[in-house]
């Protein structure tokens, strides 16, 4: 009872802005040791021994993955920027989009990429967590892996020893913050391209990580009081991939089906002891609103833009500008702003001087008043739906100013139908309004007209 109330009187005595957050993201880096500036950018930037009259960007190119530079580059200008973080949040993927690679490659851009970020910030919190592609092969993940015993020893002097157990089972964790538990997930075990999916003993929740993240949540909706010393009121998710639907693409959903539903299931049931909810993956930016079986606005699910530069060749993606975010929250775990940071590539090789800059702040760009939260954002996502000043406004964002061009038909409707709907049935109900506006009046490109008709029948 002593030790809970203390801690109890001690949050109430201390200043509300000493127990606020400050918390640095990192995402999908895609470290790329093959890169070359004498490489071809048309398959990924890999230099086969070819002659060619011009070269590649120190720092990258936008058809191809991260070289070590970029990423010493964004690490180092994070510090400069944001020199004592309160957290640091680094969602995975550290590994190339490139094929047929074995478990040396994964383990040499973890160990490459941990050193990077462990040595420039040696006394912050820092939460790892996999990306897709840290696998061998890439969207294999299974539990008790070899690579949650190799990454073990990398990562545990972060993590604790408490951490252990879950860890080696299936790479997911909690830990403990000043106001709120963070429980970090392997969602990679959830992704509809995992191969590993047919090998799974227990399809229902491998690794069991659905039955620790509800326990998790309800041990947080039990709590006492905000904080004790054996629980906290709020708990914070954070994984590599999120729920829902890939903005960019039409029909291009993320989880498998029943995953995606039960994870839904649990943020709603559980939606007031859920702080933040934050990913990587997509590597563009953009939210996504998650609803109750009533229509009500009841969780917030966030996606930040990559470090990587990497072209996608799905429809109607691309590539973008390297980023990272800061999230500045108050005493209660409420999101106040959300500030983005990034480097025009095409500019830093021209100049390495070249720094990252401020791209935008959430409250400031989309005239939000209040904290970040389900509400303001449903809000902000109506206009935007009958603005296309606004949608432009987030059109440019979301790729960091790479490119940015306002979506037609079909892509418009996926990028806005992503944002609202988390879950698949509504999600391929709002979204069938632009595909039959799209099909009757032929405003939209053929290949695209082909990528509706097959992802309709086959996804």
């Amino acid at each position: 009872m002593w030790p809970n109330l203390l801690m109890y009187l001690l949050f109430l005595a201390l200043p509300l802005k000493s127990w606020g957050y400050q918390v640095l993201h990192l995402a999908d880096f895609h470290l790329d040791v093959q890169y070359s500036i004498n490489g071809d950018n048309k398959h990924m930037c890999h230099d086969d021994g070819t002659e060619r009259n011009t070269t590649l960007g120190e720092y990258g190119d936008y058809m191809c993955d991260a070289p070590k530079p970029l990423i010493q580059l964004a690490i180092d200008e994070s510090a400069r920027i944001f020199p004592n973080p309160d957290l640091i949040i680094w969602t995975g993927d550290n590994v190339a989009h490139i094929d047929g690679y074995g478990w040396e490659i994964v383990l040499d851009a973890v160990n490459q990429t941990t050193s990077l970020l462990f040595s420039r910030f040696p006394n912050q919190t820092i939460l790892p967590t996999f990306g897709n592609h840290d696998y061998a092969p890439s969207n294999g993940f299974e539990s008790e892996s070899s690579l949650y015993t190799k990454t073990w020893e990398l990562w545990k002097g972060k993590l604790g020893d408490e951490n252990k157990a879950t860890f080696l089972k299936g790479g997911y964790y909690k830990y403990r913050l000043r106001n709120a538990t963070a429980v970090v997930l392997n969602t990679n075990l959830y992704y509809n391209a995992n191969k590993a999916y047919v090998n799974f003993t227990n399809k229902v929740d491998p690794a069991d990580q659905f039955a620790f993240l509800e326990k998790e949540l309800s041990n947080a909706e039990k709590c006492p009081n905000r904080i004790s010393e054996n629980c906290t009121s709020i708990v914070h998710i954070v994984a590599h991939i999120g729920p829902g639907v890939f903005e960019k693409t039409p029909n291009f959903t993320w989880f498998r089906d029943e995953y995606n539903e039960r994870f839904l299931d649990l943020t709603v049931r559980y939606a007031n002891s859920i702080g933040w909810m934050i990913f990587g993956h997509h590597h563009t930016d953009t939210f996504h609103l998650i609803k109750d079986s009533k229509e009500n606005n009841v969780q917030l699910a966030l996606m930040a833009p990559a470090v990587t530069p990497w072209f996608s060749d799905l429809p109607g993606a691309g590539a973008n500008n390297p980023t990272f975010r800061v999230y500045e929250t108050d005493a209660y775990s409420k999101i106040q702003d959300i500030s983005t940071y990034f480097i025009n590539l095409d500019d830093l090789n021209k100049n390495k001087s070249t720094p990252f800059v401020f791209e935008y702040s959430f409250k400031d760009a989309y005239g939000i008043t209040g904290d970040i939260n389900p509400t303001t954002m449903s809000a902000l996502l109506d206009k935007m739906k009958n603005n296309d000043t606004l949608f432009k406004k987030y059109i440019d964002y979301n790729t960091a100013f790479w490119n940015p061009q306002m979506p037609l038909g079909v892509y418009r409707g996926a990028q806005l139908c992503s944002m609202e709907y988390s879950d698949y049935p509504r999600y391929y109900s709002c979204l069938s309004k632009y595909t039959k506006s799209a099909t009757r009046s032929l405003n939209i490109p053929l290949f695209s007209l082909f990528a509706i008709i097959y992802t309709e029948l086959f996804l």
